[in-house]
C-alpha cells in the first residue's frame, strides 16, 4: 500500500458518508481530494458553513466558502505531489495566457476529483487530474492521465472535446466553484467551492499567483507576449517621460471639474479612509469600488465594477498610465477578471486598498504594490466621480 492509498483509507473513514461521486464511485476516490481536512468534524464543518453562507454575506466572501485549510495536516509525499500537480496546472495556464482565476477553479476541481493526483482508476472510466472520461469524448486514457494535457483538456478551447473552461461564457464572473461545475457536469455541484482554501493553501505553498491577470480565452493580449530580457513588451513601450511599470507615484494637483461633487472634501475623505484600517473590519472582499465610494461620502457607487466605473468615466476625465497623481483620486488596475480593482490614493505614493495585504480588510499600502505584489496592470486615475452614486 502506497502513501495514496494510505491516504485514501483515512479519507473513506472520515467521509464516506459525505462525498460519494455519481454512478457509485468508490468513496476513497471521491473524497481523496479531502486529504489534509482529515475528519468528519471538519468536513462537516465546512458543509455549515457552506449552508449559513447562503442567503448572506454575498456582499463581503463568496458565500458557501470555507477558511483556508492547514495544508500541515496533509502527508508530505501527498503534499508534494499536490504541488507538483499544482505547478503543472498552473504552468498550462500561463501558457495559454489565463488569468490566475483559471489555475483557482482548475486546482480547486483537481482537488475535488481526485485530491490533485494523477489517478490511474476512478468512477466507471474516469482517469487522471480531473477524472476525464474518455468515453465522454475527453480524450485518450493516456491523454487524461498526462498531466499537462489533462490541464489543457480542462481549460478547453479544443476542437471535437466538451467544452473547457474557456467555453463557458463569461466563466470568469462566475463563481469558481460554480464554473468547475460547468465545466466537470458532477452529480454534486456544490462540492467544488467548498475547495476553495485548500486550493489557495496549496498555491501558496506552489508559489503560484492566483491574481494573475490574463485573456479570458486563452490567449496572450499583444502586450503580454513574451520578450527577450529588458526589451518592454509589444505596444508597452515606456515613452519619453513616462516611467516604467512598478515606478512609484507621485502627487500632483487636485483640481477637480466643477462636475466633481462628492459628500465629503477630498481632505475630510482622505482622513476618514486613514483611519480605516485601525477598525481591523473584515467586511471589504471584493468590495473595492464600493470602499472608493464610501471614502467619498457616497453608500455606493450605482456600477458594477471598477473597471466598469472606469470606462464611463467621461473621456477627458481619465489619466490613461500617469503616476502623477492627485490625493483622493481613483486609480484603477486590470486584474485578470471583469472586474478590476480601485483604489483610493493618499498622497506620498500611498493608496488605502482592500484586499491586497489582507484578503477583506483595507490598509494604507504603496500603490506599487498593486503591480509588483499582486500582480495589476496599472490602467490610470480619474477624478472621484460618481455621478451614479447613491
Amino acid at each position: 500500500m502506497d502513501a495514496r492509498d494510505v491516504a485514501e483509507a483515512a479519507a473513506t473513514r472520515a467521509a464516506a458518508p459525505f462525498m460519494a461521486k455519481a454512478g457509485c464511485i468508490g468513496a476513497a476516490l471521491a473524497v481523496i481530494g479531502m486529504l489534509g481536512l482529515g475528519t468528519a468534524t471538519l468536513i462537516a464543518g465546512a458543509a455549515k458553513k457552506a449552508a449559513d453562507g447562503k442567503g448572506g454575506g454575498a456582499r463581503c466572501e463568496a458565500p458557501g466558502l470555507p477558511d483556508p485549510v492547514n495544508l500541515g495536516n496533509v502527508p508530505g509525499p501527498i503534499l508534494a505531489q499536490q504541488i507538483h500537480h499544482a505547478k503543472i496546472i498552473d504552468g498550462v495556464a500561463q501558457e495559454r495566457g489565463l488569468p490566475g482565476r483559471a489555475s483557482l477553479i482548475a486546482l480547486m476541481t483537481a482537488l475535488q476529483e481526485s485530491g490533485l493526483q494523477n489517478l490511474d482508476r476512478g468512477d466507471r472510466d474516469s482517469l487522471g487530474l480531473f477524472q476525464q472520461r474518455p468515453s465522454q469524448g475527453w480524450g485518450t486514457p493516456a491523454e487524461v492521465t498526462d498531466p499537462p494535457k489533462a490541464a489543457g483538456l480542462f481549460f478547453g478551447g479544443n476542437p471535437g472535446r466538451p467544452p473547457g473552461l474557456v467555453d463557458i461564457p463569461a466563466w470568469p464572473m462566475l463563481e469558481p466553484g460554480l464554473a468547475a461545475q460547468r465545466v466537470q457536469r458532477s452529480a454534486y455541484p456544490h462540492l467544488y467551492a467548498t475547495r476553495r482554501g485548500q486550493a489557495e493553501g496549496v498555491a501558496r505553498n506552489a508559489g503560484i499567483n492566483l491574481e494573475r491577470f490574463g485573456s479570458v480565452k486563452g490567449e496572450l493580449p499583444e502586450w503580454a507576449q513574451p520578450t527577450g530580457p529588458g526589451e518592454p513588451a509589444p505596444g508597452e513601450c515606456t515613452p519619453a517621460g513616462e516611467t516604467p511599470v512598478g515606478a512609484p507615484f507621485h502627487d500632483a494637483a487636485s483640481d477637480w471639474p466643477p462636475k466633481v461633487k462628492n459628500r465629503r472634501s477630498t481632505e475630510a475623505a482622505i482622513a476618514w479612509a486613514k483611519e480605516q484600517p485601525a477598525l481591523n473590519q473584515k467586511i471589504w472582499y471584493r468590495r473595492c469600488l464600493e470602499f472608493a465610494a464610501r471614502v467619498h461620502g457616497w453608500r455606493a457607487a450605482g456600477v458594477v465594477s471598477a473597471i466598469t466605473h472606469y470606462h464611463v468615466m467621461p473621456a477627458h476625465m481619465k489619466h490613461p498610465g500617469s503616476r502623477d497623481v492627485p490625493p483622493g483620486a481613483l486609480m484603477y488596475w486590470e486584474t485578470g477578471n471583469p472586474h478590476g480593482h480601485v483604489s483610493v490614493y493618499l498622497g506620498d505614493g500611498m493608496i488605502i486598498s482592500n484586499d491586497v495585504a489582507r484578503p477583506g480588510y483595507v490598509d494604507v499600502i504603496p500603490a506599487s504594490d498593486i503591480e509588483s505584489k499582486w500582480g495589476g496592470r496599472y490602467v490610470g486615475w480619474a477624478p472621484p466621480y460618481f455621478p451614479k452614486g447613491a
